[in-house]
């Protein structure tokens, strides 16, 4: 979304310049980024199946829930570049690896899909997000 900034006082351009760096720098990077993971994570939230009782494997409880309250987003550093990309993962917990069995199915149990549609489903969403951050940002600094 572009936006019109009308400079009036031609002695204040590096202000401006400082203002524009902290309001587009790593935080807000970050900030838009994490507000787009959050919307995939409560869509995934709000779609993985939950059962109806509570599970065992051998000593290990998996109490009803525990897939969905296993969902979790998470800043990845090393994919990510200071200043310009920051990357985020929305997963589930090693504990919850049975997930995988869920979205993709088994030779002995039908595919369940929850996480591809949340993906399909939240893209506007997760657009919209990041620019709302940004012109939180942007606001913040005074420029939008």
């Amino acid at each position: 979304m572009p936006k019109l900034l009308e400079i009036s006082n031609p002695d204040g351009f590096p202000d401006l310049l400082r203002r524009m760096d902290d309001a587009l720098g790593e935080s807000a990077i970050r900030t838009a980024g994490a507000a787009a993971a959050s919307v995939l994570l409560e869509e995934a939230k709000r779609r993985v199946p939950v059962g109806w009782i509570e599970r065992h494997q051998g000593t290990k409880k998996f109490p009803i829930g525990f897939g969905r309250d296993s969902l979790l987003a998470a800043y990845l550093p090393e994919k990510s570049v200071p200043g310009s990309q920051a990357t985020y993962v929305v997963t589930w917990a090693s504990e919850a690896y049975y997930l995988r069995f869920v979205e993709y199915g088994t030779s002995k149990m039908a595919a369940r899909p929850f996480f591809r549609p949340a993906v399909d489903a939240t893209k506007m969403a997760r657009d919209y997000a990041v620019i709302e951050a940004i012109d939180k940002k942007l606001a913040e600094a005074k420029l939008g």
